[in-house]
């Protein structure tokens, strides 16, 4: 009877740690790092946005944001003024969540997707008027296509 009872204990251990695992590692999909330098207004407002959407965000300040863009083979042509990385892609400027969300439910065979400069009206970029923009998504090649618009 007492090795029922343990056997039945260590499974219901096991079976909990592999919840709280699971669950754990859901969590951590939505993290997102964010490379960006401490005094620039609109990343601290992308954060925010990315924050109000359910994103677990964990800035690194730096001094100059191209070393991370050149370190993880960003094109440059998809360039802004902050990097962050998710479960593997690479964000690249003023994304909104639901861009995010999208990538991360999809997950296509891509590098990243990107919004590159800083168009007005995009998330953190808020401002009197709204630019019409594409979220651009790019692969290891260098091949670009559209991702989503807004």
């Amino acid at each position: 009877m007492k090795k029922g009872i343990i056997g039945l204990s260590f499974f219901l251990a096991a079976a909990g740690f592999g919840m709280v695992y699971f669950a754990s590692n859901k969590v951590s999909a939505k993290e997102i790092v964010v490379y960006q330098s401490r005094t620039c207004g609109c990343c601290k407002k992308w954060v925010k946005h990315l924050e109000e959407n359910g994103y677990s965000v964990k800035s690194e300040f730096m001094e100059d944001v191209t070393e991370v863009k050149h370190h993880l083979k960003l094109p440059m042509n998809m360039a802004s003024c902050h990097t962050a990385v998710i479960d593997g892609y690479i964000v690249e400027g003023h994304v909104p969540a639901t861009a995010i969300k999208k990538l991360l439910s999809e997950r296509p065979a891509i590098k990243g997707i990107a919004v590159p400069g800083m168009p007005m009206g995009s998330p953190g970029m808020e401002g009197s008027y709204k630019e019409a923009y594409d979220v651009l998504a790019f692969d290891e090649k260098g091949n670009v296509e559209s991702y989503m618009n807004f």
